[in-house]
């Protein structure tokens, strides 16, 4: 299985912390956010791990290079449009199961453990243990518990997503196919979670794997900066 972080927008939301880097490259307690979701990968039996990066992508290869040498990166000059676009960059590599995830977001390891590596399936890795607000991405599910819709702006919603999906082996050409109809139906400014929501709109079953009680944290703005760093400086045992 591949693992394909997500890091090429420009963190516009951190305001100065960007300015001159991008966000990947923004310490959390004193270590950056890519070597972060290193960190929670580094436990998993990955065969390879993709970075696609965007804004100041000359700089952030250089960092990635010199610590974390066996990363392949992959350049998207298209960063100022959505992140479909951004997953659009690494089709050639969509070709085992994949865990796809946010650069901006931490996550203690012991997650890793409870993700649904062994099914065959998609699946949208969920919690439902947080009092969610306008810019968290909600899903709501059917009867049958799979992913119905997908999106910032739902009023009815069961979960939250937390930034990783799961594409197993016999989803990958489903999901390959997607990212060139969401394009076509939504445009480039489409985020990569409208690829999940033309999928569900389209019948194809999204299972959810809900991770509630475990807690993570994003990196969105600085008010989450702060937030992010007063956890791991008071709870030392989070990220284990």
């Amino acid at each position: 299985m591949k693992a394909i972080i997500i890091a090429a927008g420009m963190g516009n939301r951190l305001g100065n912390l960007t300015e001159d880097k991008p966000k990947g490259m923004v310490q959390v307690d004193g270590r950056e956010l890519i070597l972060h979701a290193m960190d929670f990968l580094s436990s998993g039996d990955f065969s390879e791990r993709i970075v696609i990066v965007g804004y100041q992508g000359e700089e952030f290869s250089s960092f990635l290079q010199e610590n974390c040498p066996d990363v392949r990166i992959i350049m998207n000059p298209d960063y100022k449009l959505g992140s479909v676009r951004t997953i659009e960059k690494a089709l050639p590599y969509l070709d085992e199961p994949f865990l796809l995830m946010n650069v901006d977001h931490v996550y203690p390891r012991r997650m890793l453990a409870a993700l649904p590596t062994q099914s065959t399936g998609l699946t949208a890795i969920c919690d439902s243990d947080r009092k969610l607000v306008a810019d968290d991405m909600k899903v709501a599910l059917n009867g049958d518990r799979k992913v119905a819709r997908i999106a910032k702006t739902l009023e009815e919603f069961d979960a939250g997503y937390i930034g990783m999906t799961w594409c197993g082996s016999d989803a990958l050409e489903t999901y390959r196919k997607a990212i060139g109809r969401t394009l076509k139906t939504q445009g480039d400014s489409a985020n990569v979670e409208a690829i999940l929501a033309t999928l569900a709109s389209q019948g194809h079953g999204i299972d959810i794997c809900d991770l509630s009680g475990i807690g993570w944290l994003e990196v969105d703005t600085q008010e989450d900066l702060t937030h992010a760093e007063q956890v791991l400086r008071s709870q030392p045992e989070f990220l284990a």
